[in-house]
């Protein structure tokens, strides 16, 4: 695995199909013999036995975070409480420095094995 610069940053911008598209940004690294993949952004966290299920993990955690918090009517006061702000129809992730205080974060950085930055393309309701 490569170390590379972290760049913790993206944007939802709504559509004409009243969705917000955006690209979802998260890490996967080895830890104890397994891989963990952690968005910082939203503060999900999940494992796999090797770097494609962790992949593949993250997107079904994302994807049910996603459905759990639209039919709670929770998204976007999660996506707030997480740091994420709404200006001009366009959701903003949280600022690095409030981010890079996390543990996980800090663990992140710290990997010695490295790290790999994975980009997701990702959608939400706007009409939520």
């Amino acid at each position: 695995m490569k170390k590379s610069i972290v760049q913790i940053s993206t944007a939802a911008l709504k559509d004409e199909t009243d969705e917000y598209r955006f690209s979802i940004d998260f890490y996967v690294f080895p830890k104890d013999g397994r891989y963990v993949s952690y968005c910082p952004s939203l503060d999900l966290t999940t494992t796999g036995g090797n770097f494609n299920e962790a992949v593949g993990n993250f997107c079904e955690c994302f994807q049910l975070y996603v459905e759990c918090c639209v039919e709670a009517g929770t998204l976007w006061e999660d996506l707030k409480a997480h740091g994420w702000r709404l200006t001009k129809q366009e959701w903003h992730t949280p600022k690095i420095e409030s981010l890079i205080k996390k543990t996980e974060v800090k663990e992140l950085f710290n990997s010695p094995s490295g790290f790999e930055k994975v980009v997701l393309p990702a959608r939400i309701p706007a009409f939520v």
